[in-house]
């Protein structure tokens, strides 16, 4: 065995959104900040494993030419002029109207340990059971350095697969 992931999955209750404080601005997509979105999510995952900075044009094709690309289902979190953290959301690619996905969850170096993550989770939540669905679910790499497992399983998000990855010496 050389790495595993897991799927997580959250049946959605009375979810709750968060109170935007300290100056935050909760905004959906908007076309003129694709680079600032960008850039946020390149910074935020460049501790992951194998991790290279992924040029707009295909982080572009990857998310915001996808048959599931909603604008509305994009929360930028913004602390002023920049962007603080993300969730890029879609409908899950099984095409159920009722399961969404968090597609993307990054909150940037300078604003992380302060509980955004999890604000970001319960909006996109919020908002989900506000479209219909009723589960939620997204992928994370187990060995995480960042906390993500942990943060999700603290906000009831539980592991539904796992998926191992294995390495042949040559």
């Amino acid at each position: 065995l050389f790495r595993h992931s897991f799927r997580m999955t959250i049946a959605l209750g009375d979810a709750v959104a968060p109170d935007w404080t300290d100056g935050l601005r909760l905004a959906t997509y908007e076309p003129e900040h694709e680079a600032a979105i960008h850039a946020a999510h390149q910074e935020a995952f460049a501790d992951h494993w194998e991790h290279k900075d992924e040029p707009i044009e295909a982080w572009r094709k990857w998310l915001l030419e996808s048959p599931g690309f909603d604008p509305t289902f994009w929360f930028v979190l913004w602390d002023g002029d920049d962007v603080a953290g993300v969730s890029l959301c879609r409908i899950h690619s099984s095409g159920d109207a009722e399961h969404g996905f968090v597609s993307v969850l990054a909150v940037r170096r300078p604003w992380r340990r302060r509980g955004l993550g999890t604000a970001l989770l319960r909006h996109s939540f919020a908002d989900m059971q506000q479209r219909g669905m009723t589960k939620a679910s997204l992928g994370v790499d187990a060995e995480n350095t960042t906390g993500a497992v942990r943060l999700y399983e603290l906000a009831g998000i539980e592991v539904e697969r796992r998926f191992d990855a294995y390495r042949k010496g040559l």
